[in-house]
């Protein structure tokens, strides 16, 4: 009986066909335009997250420069973060990165979204333990190819929180990156 137990345990993230969808809170705004589970798509695309409008906070004037150069590379971090952890669920047989209009549509569902802050946070105050945390905000949306249905906009924000010596910002902005990508991922799991 035991072992059953720990079996039952040990497959409860997947949730059974009919269990009614509520969205399950891995980001922080998650709005569902759907009640089916997302187990009917054979396929998921995510698109590059648009950088170019992103609101620099905490960052001075020399800071600007490796603000600049982080935002090209944001995504990629973000994305990281997504494939990883998708690929340890194996959910989905086509799981990939669109980078046009055209390999979207490839896939049964595409996510898309853009970056609105980076902010650095504050290295002595983060090394003081009293905040000063850098903290990355995306936005997004999730679309079925055929049809165009938007069936999921989210908002996700994570903050990063030290490190040896307060840490470094622009390590702590990556890694802010590559977890809103695995609390995407979780998203996914919790809705299949």
């Amino acid at each position: 009986m035991l072992f059953g137990l720990i079996a039952l345990l040990g497959c409860a993230h997947v949730k059974p066909a009919d269990t009614p969808l509520v969205a399950p809170g891995q980001l922080s705004y998650e709005e569902l335009h759907t009640t089916e589970r997302f187990r009917k798509y054979k396929s998921v695309g995510i698109r590059l997250f648009d950088a170019s409008e992103v609101s620099f906070l905490s960052t001075n004037a020399e800071e600007r420069t490796e603000m600049e150069a982080f935002k090209l590379s944001a995504s990629s971090h973000l994305i990281t973060g997504f494939m990883g952890e998708m690929g340890d669920h194996k959910f989905y047989p086509k799981l990939g990165v669109a980078n046009t209009k055209e390999e979207a549509a490839g896939y049964d569902l595409i996510i898309e979204g853009k970056f609105i802050q980076f902010d650095r946070g504050s290295r002595g105050a983060r090394y003081m333990g009293t905040g000063g945390w850098t903290n990355v905000t995306v936005a997004g949306t999730m679309t079925e190819t055929a049809t165009g249905k938007v069936v999921v906009k989210f908002r996700d924000i994570k903050y990063g929180k030290g490190g040896s010596f307060g840490g470094d910002s622009m390590k702590l902005l990556k890694d802010n990156c590559e977890e809103i990508g695995k609390n995407m991922s979780d998203f996914f799991r919790d809705v299949y």
